[in-house]
């Protein structure tokens, strides 16, 4: 398989909110903005991020049957490397974000990491390599 390009598509129920949190809260560059239609993209480093709304995909392939939510484990993970996890910690509390855990050292693969939650509850992981 070629591969031209590839990016991670988050499937949402409300766009709006969770555009405006990476938009204002976490930052990234906006790409695309048509909220309307129920899509935006961002630049992430050298990465795109894009949101679609989760019902209309559900409508696309055929899977409207099945509920839109249930309880279980994370299933995915967006991870974002940073300079200073906790310089964003930080930065991210102060703006009313809530974390799962404050961030926290793992030597065995040496990073340090912080996890969060956008405001669909898909989860975040902020990484930063150390010595």
């Amino acid at each position: 398989m070629k591969v031209s390009s590839a990016y991670t598509r988050l499937l949402v129920s409300d766009i709006k909110a969770c555009f405006l949190f990476y938009k204002d809260v976490m930052e990234f560059n906006v790409k695309v903005e048509n909220i309307e239609d129920g899509y935006a993209e961002f630049l992430v480093g050298d990465m795109k991020l894009s949101l679609f709304r989760r019902q209309e995909m559900a409508q696309l392939i055929g899977n409207t049957e099945k509920p839109d939510h249930a309880e279980c484990q994370d299933k995915v993970a967006l991870i974002l490397t940073v300079h200073d996890v906790q310089e964003e910690y930080q930065k991210l509390t102060h703006q009313g974000v809530k974390f799962t855990a404050p961030p926290m050292n793992n030597p065995y693969y040496g990073i340090k990491t912080a996890y969060l939650r956008d405001p669909d509850e898909n989860l975040i992981g902020l990484f930063q390599m150390i010595d």
